[in-house]
């Protein structure tokens, strides 16, 4: 076969080697050992060595492309006599071009030194073990003040199971004491914040105060609470004007104070005639200072020129009373629409076909809410839900029912959308209360002559008048 001239340049060296070993041999120098043996003094004849193959180096095998580098990098390629050749590499981290041929080494892009890969290595992607926030317990009291949750909803099994297998395998719950422990702390710390804030940042307030007795799961003061009293007596204007005080005190805001919202009751008017002397210093003017004696009858009016607008009177309360004195004369037509609702939530039973002839009529069934005194609009979203029901083959109710209702519901909606409009929190109500009241006037004055509806409408605009 033929040989490159690698392999035939090897083969001669090869030869030359061998018979510079043969002439060693013959003039006795170097190892003898294998020589032929002389008989009878003759030498045998050396036998000539056997010509030697030449052995050809292995070629290195192919060596692939080093896992880190894929890892790190995008190959850019190119189609080249068809066949696609790389001619560069894109950092994934920070998008720099190096170059990378096909035929060259990979030693240059792993020599890389990428500031973005180390940074995104210190980052919580490759993060081994997760740290316990410090913040942990602050934030757990800001979710139980903003969802109103139990105070124990840290404790739980669930909680502590939920925290530990999606998001932090080190937290430890928190116990009920602990909780109410750290809400104590950070209302104080929110109350010593807003103090400084007040006192520096603001050079006027408006309060508003109310008064309730049962459990109130929808919070409606919105701004910011400054306080919360217990009244264990009596709720008389001396019991409220002196906590009112207490609290303002805290806050020094006694200076500060532009106007106070009450609710139109006697207790509360009473509460502002001893406020007044307390309160004016924002005015700089001097009120009148009332004695503190039982059934004081010098106690300075309502009509006082220095204080006049200091005590705000809700004007959705005003409203409330006004028609709450129009529907005691539309009781007996209201009562009908009252036992419906009264049956409708009767039992399972009822709900189940009040929802079938609901679906018989394609109209979409509503849950009605509780009928309470307190709560006029309650009366109005009672009407309101039951008037899409109105069919011929209805049978709790008959046509001159349905005529009532009708009437009733467009005579309250005005009411109803002055209330939502001025009950209103992230906007200025102040300016819309006159515009109410010029309507809720019209309002009253286009029905005063009404058959069905006059007898509503005299008391209610009485109380407007006089109240």
């Amino acid at each position: 076969m033929e040989l490159d001239p690698a392999a035939e340049e090897e083969e001669r060296r090869l030869e030359d080697h061998n018979e510079a070993e043969d002439a060693r041999a013959f003039m006795g120098f170097g190892d003898t050992h294998g020589d032929p043996i002389e008989l009878d003094g003759v030498p045998a004849p050396r036998p000539r060595p056997r010509q030697q193959e030449a052995v050809l180096p292995a070629p290195p095998p192919a060596r692939g492309r080093d896992p880190n580098v894929g890892n790190d990098f995008d190959e850019l390629t190119n189609v080249v006599n068809g066949k696609r050749v790389g001619y560069a590499a894109v950092c994934k981290y920070c998008k720099s071009n190096l170059s990378a041929k096909s035929g060259s080494g990979t030693g240059h892009l792993l020599r890389h030194n990428c500031t973005a890969k180390q940074a995104y290595e210190r980052s919580g992607h490759v993060q081994s073990m997760l740290k316990m926030n410090a913040n942990a317990r602050t934030e757990l009291c800001h979710l139980i003040a903003r969802d109103d949750l139990p105070l124990w909803h840290g404790s739980t099994n669930a909680f502590q199971d939920y925290i530990n297998r999606a998001h932090n395998p080190r937290f430890i719950h928190v116990s009920r004491q602990t909780t109410v422990r750290d809400m104590i702390k950070l209302y104080n710390d929110r109350k010593v914040n807003l103090i400084d804030a007040l006192k520096t940042d603001v050079s006027s307030v408006c309060l508003t105060s109310d008064i309730w007795a049962a459990k109130a799961n929808k919070d409606y003061l919105k701004k910011r609470l400054l306080g919360l009293r217990l009244i264990d007596g009596k709720h008389s204007g001396v019991n409220i004007a002196n906590l009112v005080t207490t609290v303002i005190d805290d806050y020094a805001l006694t200076d500060k104070v532009f106007a106070i919202t009450l609710d139109n009751a006697s207790s509360n008017n009473t509460a502002m005639k001893y406020l007044r002397p307390f309160l004016s210093g924002y005015l700089g003017v001097s009120a009148p200072v009332v004695p503190e004696t039982p059934n004081n009858e010098d106690t300075p009016s309502d009509d006082d020129l220095s204080t006049i607008f200091l005590h705000q009177r809700c004007c959705c309360h005003i409203i409330i009373l006004g028609v709450k004195s129009g529907l005691d004369p539309l009781k007996a037509y209201i009562d009908d629409f009252r036992t419906v609702r009264t049956f409708l939530n009767a039992s399972n039973q009822h709900t189940a076909s009040y929802k079938i002839y609901c679906m018989s009529l394609a109209v979409r069934p509503c849950k009605f809410g509780a009928d309470m005194d307190v709560r006029w609009s309650s009366t109005y979203l009672i009407l309101k839900h039951l008037y899409p029901l109105n069919r011929d083959e209805t049978p709790l109710l008959t046509d001159n029912h349905w005529i009532v209702a009708e009437k009733i519901l467009f005579f309250l909606e005005l009411f109803y959308d002055s209330t939502v409009a001025l009950s209103g929190v992230y906007y200025p109500t102040a300016p819309l209360m006159l515009h109410h009241i010029l309507r809720i006037a019209r309002h009253l004055n286009a029905y005063e002559n009404d058959p069905l509806l006059r007898c509503a409408v005299v008391p209610m605009k009485d109380k407007f008048l006089n109240d």
